[in-house]
């Protein structure tokens, strides 16, 4: 499919991915957020998209994936920031000098993570920061599911090295 016809099968596929995002979570924000991030991925790959199948089926499927990614980004993130206790202070159990430990330790990962190539950044945070399964990788991505196995092995292995290091372990 060439780039104007995805345009304007976009413009039509636009309020059905937005319905989706609405439904899914009850906001025009966060709609708006699935209908951008669902249009992004179809757009990556419009290239490959054939006009004789059905791409309304296909945006409503990546749509719907991009919901549960969003969902689970917003859970990752909540733990994240309450430490898992569903509480606004992170770690109310710990002690000040554990607390700065936990804090170093999140930001050498964000650091460890960050010097990642960005498909191995991509793909490592599709697994372990996303949850998803080396299966929908493949299909979001179009890489087939060996290599996706293989690429997050590799990048799980930098970051453990470069966590590592930074640790002095």
């Amino acid at each position: 499919m060439d780039r104007t016809a995805f345009e304007q099968t976009a413009a039509r596929l636009r309020p059905l991915i937005f319905r989706i995002g609405r439904d899914f979570f009850g906001s025009a924000d966060d709609a708006e957020d699935v209908a951008q991030e669902t249009l992004l991925q179809l757009w990556r790959y419009c290239q490959q998209l054939d006009e004789s199948r059905n791409i309304e089926a296909l945006a409503v499927r990546v749509a719907k994936n991009c919901c549960v990614n969003m969902k689970r980004r917003q859970h990752l993130t909540l733990v994240r920031e309450t430490g898992g206790m569903g509480e606004t202070n992170p770690s109310p159990h710990l002690s000040p000098h554990e607390e700065v430990e936990r804090e170093e330790g999140l930001k050498a990962l964000d650091e460890a993570i960050g010097q990642l190539q960005p498909r191995e950044r991509q793909l490592f945070e599709m697994r372990q920061q996303n949850g998803l399964s080396t299966e929908e990788i493949a299909q979001q991505t179009g890489i087939p599911k060996a290599s996706v196995q293989s690429m997050v092995a590799m990048a799980r292995k930098k970051v453990f090295n470069e966590m590592k290091r930074r640790m002095n372990l």
